[in-house]
């Protein structure tokens, strides 16, 4: 078979694996064994039923099904030399590689908090975002419950990498794990302690206040572009406040 294949094999079988490590063993630890020594941390008091978590295991999957369809058109630019993959660290040493990844964090930020924002938009939101909605008291499988056309969207930020940065796949591999621990974080439904202290960062309390119907924290990593353009919701309002009581 062409070594592409095996190629796209192998990616598919690293994208689906490391889902299931990173939100499965999250799922498992908060929701599972630590249920009850942790439950003051829950976010929200009461526990998503078995049928929510369900769905959003096959959403989750659908949306990895996606972009590991995506990955072999990645392979294709990438064999062909179409990208601005280099394989020697020393081309540009590691102070680069390095820096190369927080440049990848900081442009998925940026992608991220306007293509979220814009999903947002009242004509555009049944269509794109409302099934990652569907669920107001997320878990960590809810991470990629996307939408298909959601899906898609938010795979533009590989080409804007790969054809733009200089990457080599230590930067990459690292960023794309990042991306996965960060986003499963974000959705874990529970307060992590000290996590309180991170003022510029993107919390697991700001995104359950944005799933519980709050305006605003449209961020991933970081809470910059909330804060400039004064969509930052540190807390619940009057009107969606009774979504984060007990019960």
């Amino acid at each position: 078979m062409d070594i592409q294949f095996w190629y796209w094999l192998g990616i598919t079988g690293v994208i689906l694996l490391r889902y299931l490590l990173i939100a499965g063993g999250s799922y498992a630890y908060f929701y599972c064994w630590k249920r009850e020594t942790m439950s003051e941390n829950k976010l929200q008091s009461a526990f998503p039923e078995t049928r929510q978590v369900v769905l959003e295991i096959a959403y989750s999957f659908r949306t990895l099904l996606i972009y590991s369809a995506a990955s072999w058109f990645f392979l294709d630019w990438l064999l062909a030399g179409k990208t601005m993959h280099y394989s020697e660290v020393e081309t540009y040493g590691w102070g680069y590689l390095i820096g190369s990844f927080f440049v990848m964090v900081l442009l998925h930020d940026t992608y991220f908090y306007w293509t979220h924002r814009i999903m947002h938009h009242p004509r555009l939101f049944r269509w794109t975002h409302r099934t990652h909605h569907h669920f107001s008291n997320p878990t960590p499988w809810c991470a990629f419950s996307f939408h298909p056309i959601e899906a898609f969207i938010s795979m533009g930020i590989i080409p804007l990498i790969v054809f733009f940065i200089p990457w080599h796949y230590y930067a990459f591999g690292t960023f794309i794990t990042f991306m996965n621990l960060y986003d499963v974080y974000i959705h874990l439904g529970f307060r992590i302690p000290g996590s309180h202290r991170l003022r510029l960062n993107y919390t697991a309390e700001l995104h359950d206040l944005h799933h519980t119907g709050n305006p605003g924290n449209y961020g991933l990593y970081f809470t910059l572009w909330d804060r400039l353009m004064k969509t930052y919701q540190p807390k619940a309002d009057q009107a969606n406040e009774k979504a984060l009581l007990p019960g």
